[in-house]
């Protein structure tokens, strides 16, 4: 009798690309043949978190895009139960890239398109935080419009947004609180400069969760169910690719890379 398996996995934000390509090469070539593969699902919480998919609803309000910017000024410091944790200190780009790639992911999400290329410097500047703990990068999307992506890792003044500026108007997502819940405010700007806003706690994990627990519920083996897009492999490499990039061209003294397809 056949084993049905089911694979909940977690991208491990450190893996270089060659391995993340190597993992989904030997994924597809070994269910080739299968009617149904079985499921793998990466746990981004970003992709679900209600925000992004809302204000992606809201973008044609602002026009053609002009400009991105996403701002990240983390707080990552020794209270952050993350701050210790060995494998993150083990691997070529650090925090930059254990967390990077949620932004990422919130960004893919809000633009509806690809990145295509990138040009990034880094720097190493807080010595208890692994290398390195700064990236700035210029980067191109697949329709044309350009963007800047900014991460410093330990920041005395956390900061999270997103900004989209078009030519009627400007959408912009920043992480923060209200009423004692923690979550995002989208700010609409219209031609005007009217200003509408809405806000939405955090709810990314437990919407993954609910995604993933459908999909395992509804999968019969020979059928062909599609797992939630969202949680797909393939979606976890496209951010790993665009920070894998942005760290290859910081390397290479900002020289433009071009970000891996998946």
């Amino acid at each position: 009798m056949k084993k049905l398996c089911f694979m909940r996995e977690v991208l491990l934000n450190g893996t270089a690309i060659s391995e993340v390509e190597a993992a989904l090469s030997q994924y597809n070539s070994i269910f080739a043949e299968s009617p149904s593969r079985p499921i793998w699902a990466v746990a981004e919480n970003y992709r679900f978190e209600p925000i992004f998919a809302e204000s992606k609803k809201l973008m044609p309000h602002i026009g053609e895009m002009m400009s991105v910017q996403v701002i990240v000024e983390g707080s990552m410091n020794s209270s952050n139960p993350y701050f210790a944790s060995t494998w993150r200190r083990n691997f070529a780009g650090g925090f930059i890239l254990d967390m990077g790639v949620h932004f990422i992911a919130g960004l893919r999400m809000l633009v509806g398109c690809e990145l295509e290329s990138v040009s990034a410097l880094t720097s190493h500047v807080d010595l208890s935080l692994p290398p390195p703990d700064n990236i700035s990068s210029l980067f191109k999307l697949e329709n044309g419009c350009s963007g800047v992506f900014q991460m410093i890792v330990a920041s005395r003044s956390p900061k999270i947004t997103w900004r989209v500026v078009g030519l009627t108007g400007t959408l912009q997502i920043e992480r923060g609180s209200k009423d004692g819940k923690q979550g995002y405010t989208v700010s609409l700007y219209n031609s005007d400069g009217q200003c509408t806003s809405y806000f939405y706690p955090f709810s990314g994990v437990t919407e993954e969760l609910k995604a993933f627990i459908h999909d395992i519920s509804n999968f019969k083996a020979g059928s062909s169910f599609e797992a939630d897009p969202r949680l797909s492999f393939a979606e976890g490499a496209r951010d790993v690719a665009v920070l894998d990039a942005m760290l290859e061209s910081a390397g290479k003294g900002g020289n433009l890379v071009h970000v891996r397809k998946f």
